[in-house]
């Protein structure tokens, strides 16, 4: 059989590949619940764990049955955790009876399920490499497939799509050192030497003096400078079409002067998982040489509480030169938003913006852990995000935006409120508050993760923590837009 060898995320050294002993034999299946008995006595294996309808068997081999209904992606997961379990680092196919596009949407899953964050510290880093050295804590390093399927182009797309999804994650992951000059050095480190990549950095006071007053209101309170991050990666020179992704960044979200309550403010160092899923994007339109132009805006700023902090009741006048009342400070994030996606505008008149972000509960409480919102003035814009998210296990549910919506964000003392008149429609009302800024005429759409910002368990294709959901969506729709 004629293999080739794929890296995965390697957390510990490689099992030599030659060492077959070592290794998982992994067989793809295509069966029906009537077909499942024939394949577990053809296996012989000791243990059966049944997941909706994907079925993962053995010990030392494992059979894979995908049914007709099954997610081939949340299959693959369940190879990269019965791996886990028994401590095998290599993972080779070895029998296939799936199509190119099941067979690479399972190794897609295996490897997005095989992902662990890399802590920092001298303690966690310890405890980290005592984990790599128990068995019960191996994760995959080789992946052994058919030459032709390693030569495909779907499969080398989704293998791709997924790892980048991983550095979306690690980002996302950071906790404190995760400021926004942890941002700065990353992207100068990323791309400071490439000649096709445009950086322009805005700190502190240059937000005021670009008027980006919002923006500079929500990190004012930090002892970390508030920071917009903008790249611009030119891949077709061609090309007048220049697309735009814009992402919030907030390091971590205290709430502001509105203090956010116990079980509440635990996971807000995710805050920023649009920001980091934008630059996980971004880079992998420049590490595929996408001929395509694209520019992205992350608003990096950390909401926090000190004698600087912006107050209830402030006035603030918006890059676009709306006026907008600040009645709740814990809705920091459509603020920096706002003015991201007015700068973006009138900097570079871009064909079309998708702007991604945590933004509010309310979306989460209407659509789950699983789902993200999409909101958007272009029908087209919305069918093809909902392909795509369909296609690569992102999925998103379109969400209204009507006249009634951006009625109730019109402030009493001030052109908008930053929270509305009515407590019903949270997610609608933060959608339309952004619709204020974004010119009708262009393509909008503003996709709501904080449902499926994060993991609970380990389960389907995300292990606990960051999932970096939407992150393959944005670089898909890149990707679809090269000419």
């Amino acid at each position: 059989m004629k293999v080739k060898q794929l890296c995965i995320n390697s957390y510990k050294p490689p099992v030599q590949s030659s060492n077959w002993a070592q290794s998982l034999f992994l067989n793809l299946y295509r069966c029906n619940s009537q077909q499942i008995s024939r394949h577990l006595h053809r296996l012989k294996v000791n243990n059966v764990v049944k997941g909706g309808q994907s079925f993962i068997f053995g010990e030392e081999k494992v059979g894979l049955a995908v049914g007709v209904k099954g997610s081939c992606y949340n299959a693959g997961g369940e190879v990269a955790r019965k791996a886990r379990q028994y401590g095998f680092g290599t993972v080779v196919l070895s029998q296939n009876e799936l199509n190119i596009k099941e067979t690479s949407q399972v190794i897609s899953g295996l490897i997005q399920a095989n992902y662990k964050y890399k802590q920092l510290g001298n303690v966690a880093q310890e405890k980290q490499q005592s984990d790599e050295n128990n068995d019960q804590y191996s994760y995959i390093s080789d992946l052994h497939v058919q030459e032709n399927l390693f030569e495909d182009s779907y499969f080398q797309q989704l293998v791709q799509l997924a790892q980048i999804k991983l550095y979306a994650r690690d980002l996302a992951n950071t906790r404190q050192e995760g400021t926004p000059q942890f941002f700065v050095n990353e992207v100068k480190t990323l791309f400071k030497d490439n000649p096709n990549v445009e950086i322009k950095i805005l700190e502190g006071k240059q937000l005021q003096e670009s008027q980006l007053n919002l923006f500079y209101a929500v990190g004012q309170g930090s002892i970390y400078t508030p920071t917009l991050i903008n790249l611009t990666y030119r891949g077709n020179k061609d090309s007048q079409q220049l697309h735009a992704l814009v992402g919030k960044g907030i390091t971590f979200d205290t709430g502001g002067l509105h203090l956010k309550s116990y079980g509440n403010m635990e996971t807000m160092h995710l805050d920023k998982s649009g920001a980091c899923n934008v630059l996980a994007a971004f880079k992998g339109a420049v590490d595929m040489k996408l001929k395509v132009n694209v520019t992205v805006t992350l608003g990096m700023a950390e909401n926090a509480i000190s004698n600087t902090s912006y107050k209830p009741s402030n006035i603030l006048k918006s890059h676009k030169g709306l006026t907008v009342e600040i009645n709740n400070t814990d809705a920091e994030g459509r603020l920096v938003l706002a003015d991201c996606l007015s700068w973006t505008q009138s900097t570079y008149n871009p064909t079309s913006i998708l702007e991604i972000s945590t933004l509010t509960g309310a979306c989460a409480a209407a659509l789950g852990e699983n789902t993200g919102g999409l909101f958007s003035n272009n029908d087209n814009l919305s069918q093809e995000i909902l392909e795509i998210g369909k296609e690569l296990q992102e999925p998103f549910w379109r969400m209204p935006v009507t006249d009634e919506h951006k009625d109730m964000m019109k402030g009493q003392f001030a052109d908008l409120c930053n929270i509305g008149k009515s407590k019903v429609c949270g997610a609608s009302k933060a959608a339309a508050f952004l619709f204020h800024f974004i010119d009708e005429k262009t393509p909008f759409a503003h996709l709501d993760i904080a449902g499926p910002m994060d993991s609970k368990a380990d389960k389907g294709i995300h292990p606990p923590g960051a999932t970096g959901f939407g992150t393959q969506v944005l670089l898909k729709y890149l990707v679809n837009k090269q000419e």
